[in-house]
């Protein structure tokens, strides 16, 4: 089954062959809080970026989800299915990292 681009970001109808997820997080130790920031790429081209947002963990990859949607090119049948297997499934590679950084003005700046 084929996977096709939604328009945003698109430059045609091309078959999802990769998802990258470029996170960034950071502990704010006042109050003990975790933000992050996330910027999606499909086929290798840059489709949607996030604010910062609250969130630890992998939240990062459930914020890149939304981007996806929006975007156009997450379509499941099944809302509960993990991407991991949405992207297993129709031979897609994923890939998502998350670095953590050491202060706001560095999440900040990779958000922007």
């Amino acid at each position: 089954m084929a996977v096709f681009l939604g328009s945003i970001g698109a430059t045609g109808s091309k078959k999802i062959k990769s998802i990258e997820i470029w996170g960034k997080k950071w502990f704010q130790k006042s109050y003990g809080n975790t933000y992050h920031a996330v910027k999606v790429y499909v086929n290798n081209e840059l489709i949607g970026t996030s604010p910062i947002r609250y969130g630890y963990g992998d939240q990062y990859i459930q914020t890149a989800e939304d981007i996806l949607k929006k975007a156009g090119y997450l379509k499941r049948k099944d809302p509960s299915t993990p991407l991991w297997r949405y992207a297993q499934e129709r031979k897609i590679k994923l890939k998502a990292y998350a670095e953590d950084v050491d202060t706001q003005r560095e999440l900040k700046s990779f958000a922007s």
